[in-house]
């Protein structure tokens, strides 16, 4: 084999092995940015989802105080109500995930809650329940 026919395998191989070398790159790299995309927005979704658990307390605790004080008709308010109060219909879409997790959060991780089963307008639902006594909860405000 030639000298030139030598060099000229020596620059393509070169050039090959250097143009694999920043595919590779530009691939890490573009996996790299895909990757720190999903955590920042699976943190932004479980902090959507904390926020979300707080705002159903609030609503639950309050329509229990209401409750007590002769303003409601039932001890308990529905799951679906609660979904309808806290999201704008033109949100429940984007928001379903966050929803659902915030639903299962507060099924497995919130003792003053209890989720029940209840006839309402002749319908079976869920529904919320405040377990706690509220002179508990005012003690510590």
């Amino acid at each position: 084999m030639g000298l030139g026919c030598r060099f000229r395998r020596a620059v393509v191989t070169a050039a090959m092995n250097l143009f694999l070398f920043f595919w590779s790159l530009i691939t890490l790299w573009g996996i790299l940015i895909f990757l720190r995309y999903r955590w920042r927005k699976m943190e932004e979704e479980e902090q959507a989802m904390y926020e979300m658990v707080k705002k159903i307390i609030a609503v639950v605790h309050d329509h229990y105080k209401e409750w007590e004080r002769n303003l409601e008709r039932y001890p308990y308010v529905g799951i679906f109500h609660v979904r309808d109060s806290l999201i704008p219909p033109q949100s429940r879409k984007k928001m379903k995930r966050v929803w659902e997790r915030a639903v299962d959060f507060l099924a497995s991780n919130e003792s003053r809650i209890q989720t029940e089963s209840h006839r309402v307008a002749g319908e079976d639902m869920l529904v919320w329940r405040w377990t706690q006594p509220s002179y508990v909860s005012d003690s510590e405000h």
